[in-house]
């Protein structure tokens, strides 16, 4: 029998069952368990340890050296009176299984036992770093073997195949291959893996968040692994993702847990939930796997790409987010001057500058200790889409286009919309067409010179007090950038056309003539050559009291590749007391 253990503080909240400590295992009589419960990250996962009267059975050891130091010293004393260490794996990512390198106890083959899905063990064993995601997580392991294989060959004719397996201290263990199902009409891929004192584990192929991934049933609960994340932005795509099996897989564990089999569901990353709340969940995940035809692959170049977009984004939205939360708090400031707090309540409330700050601030510091510990670019990329999409959803763009820039609105809309869909694995959406250049950019222009609304319209509402409190938080709200600044434009006689994306192509005007004035400019000189058959080059040339550069790397490297999503080539240089952007088309 197994020593008993002492408790240890709870960790981390974890649902049902508390973190760090021993506790009775629902559906086993006479089993404990003993979660390691982790905030979701991509660095480790959770680990479930489970002592039984005959063995020891270690479900994902996670990826930290500080687990294994956890997890060992509440093995050491078991393996120590001859008890074997099974070590389950729901797959073989390196956040799940890499904390056995880091302790001597567990490759001590003679005392503990790997079990994981054939191509897992394949992996792990011919060190694969694409399979297991070393590559795009930027981890190293030691290849290790692993004993126990799931799902490694098929079942009989009969449909049932048994396999006798040793355990380390002279124990042994039966695989059980029947394939049976929670429902008549559900067909599982099954193994039932029969361990000393005749505890079981039913094991489920689950592939599609990658292709070894196997969901693990001991009594009354179930570990699911990362079933739960596979449609996740950034986590979708990922080397050995499968939408089709995905989908399946979804279906068929939904099937599980109706059957009434399950009480608590253990999730590789974050607490532990009901199997009512698990259903919830996964019915969310199975309509956004349904979802993600088509996304790219998130290898470790996509990766790459996605932190530097990441860090574009985030500089972008840190400026149109304090641009924003500045305009509403002024427009709060003087309706509550004006005796209208509610409207003022209003307008105070649609942006929480104190989270905005928090949020930001969060992010950058992130992104600075990435750059300093060379971290691979998965990490910020994840970070960033943590951020935004809590922007996304607080951003109340129909509340804020009735009191500031509608245009300022729909830009920081675009930029969620952009670098969540390329986290995701989709391309940023674009919407080519033919279109008369002039024009776009006379209306752009004159958009940024003139108020939303004129004096006129103003006094024309006064007698009604909702229309006149409408137009003037409008007017309070906007500030014309051309105020003070000096604008021409110059073009042919032809009608150049060329073939852009409008509203990016608009959007990328509007943030050269920001970037232009706030550096400076009191003059603007826009112009535009070309016959409209060929190639259109437009530039952009800002002069004043500005510096000679041409302006951060972050910057221009923000602007060349929203030149390029909305169908140009952009170049900046300094000139002559100013800068330059020039555009060909």
């Amino acid at each position: 029998m197994l020593p008993r253990k002492r408790h240890l503080p709870a960790g981390n909240s974890s649902g049902p069952l508390a973190s760090r400590t021993w506790q009775p295992f629902p559906g086993v009589p006479e089993a404990e368990i003993f979660p390691e419960i982790r905030k979701a990250d991509v660095i480790s996962s959770n680990s479930y340890l489970v002592r039984t009267g005959d063995c020891l059975i270690l479900i994902d050891p996670g990826g930290l050296a500080s687990q294994a130091e956890l997890l060992a010293g509440e093995i050491a004393p078991c393996l120590a009176v001859g008890v074997p260490l099974v070590v389950l794996l729901t797959h073989a990512h390196v956040d799940h299984f890499t904390a056995l390198q880091e302790h001597p106890l567990f490759p001590d083959t003679g005392r503990v036992i790997i079990a994981a899905h054939e191509i897992g063990a394949r992996a792990i064993e011919a060190h694969d770093t694409a399979l297991t995601q070393a590559e795009v997580l930027g981890r190293e392991f030691v290849p290790l073997p692993v004993g126990i294989r799931f799902f490694a060959c098929d079942p009989s004719p009969s449909g049932t195949s048994v396999r006798t397996l040793a355990l380390p201290f002279g124990f042994s263990a039966t695989l059980t291959r029947d394939n049976a199902g929670p429902a008549p009409d559900v067909t599982l891929e099954r193994e039932v893996l029969t361990l000393p004192g005749g505890v079981k584990a039913e094991l489920y192929h689950t592939p599609g968040h990658s292709p070894d991934s196997t969901c693990i049933r001991i009594g009354r609960m179930l570990f699911i692994g990362d079933l739960l994340f596979a449609a996740n932005p950034g986590v979708a795509g990922l080397h050995g993702w499968d939408q089709d099996a995905l989908i399946g897989s979804l279906e068929r564990m939904l099937a599980v847990l109706k059957s009434g089999a399950v009480d608590i569901v253990c999730p590789g990353h974050g607490r532990i939930i009901s199997s009512a709340q698990a259903c919830t969940m996964l019915e969310g995940v199975l309509a956004d796997a349904r979802a993600l035809t088509g996304i790219a692959e998130l290898n470790r170049e996509r990766a790459e790409e996605t932190a530097r977009f990441a860090e574009d984004c985030m500089e972008e939205i840190n400026e149109l987010f304090t641009i924003l939360a500045g305009r509403l708090y002024y427009v709060a400031h003087v309706m509550d001057e004006l005796g209208e707090t509610d409207m003022a309540a209003q307008a105070g409330k649609l942006i929480d500058a104190g989270e905005l700050d928090s949020l930001l601030d969060s992010f950058q510091e992130f992104a600075d200790a990435h750059h300093a510990q060379d971290h691979v670019s998965i990490h910020l990329a994840l970070k960033a889409g943590q951020v935004i999409g809590k922007l996304e959803r607080s951003f109340m763009k129909d509340e804020l286009a009735k009191i500031v820039d509608i245009s300022l609105v729909r830009r920081a809309e675009r930029l969620l919309s952009s670098y969540s869909s390329m986290l995701r694995g989709f391309t940023p959406p674009q919407d080519r067409e033919s279109c008369e250049l002039c024009p776009l950019i006379e209306s752009v222009i004159i958009g940024l010179t003139g108020p939303s609304c004129s004096d006129d319209d103003i006094l024309a509402s006064t007698d009604d007090e909702e229309a006149f409190c409408r137009l003037l938080v409008a007017r309070l709200g906007t500030r014309p950038l051309f105020d003070d600044v000096r604008v021409s434009f110059e073009h042919g006689t032809g009608d150049p056309r060329a073939v852009i994306d409008r509203d990016l192509f608009s959007d990328l005007l509007i943030y050269l003539f920001e970037d232009l004035v706030g550096t400076g400019a009191d003059a603007i000189e826009v112009a535009v050559s070309g016959d409209g058959a060929a190639r259109t080059v437009l530039t952009i040339t800002g002069t004043g009291r500005m510096p000679d550069a041409a302006g951060t790397e972050t910057v221009r490297g923000f602007f060349t590749r929203l030149c390029e999503r909305s169908g140009g080539h952009l170049v900046a240089q300094g000139v002559l007391g100013g800068r330059s952007y020039t555009i060909a088309l």
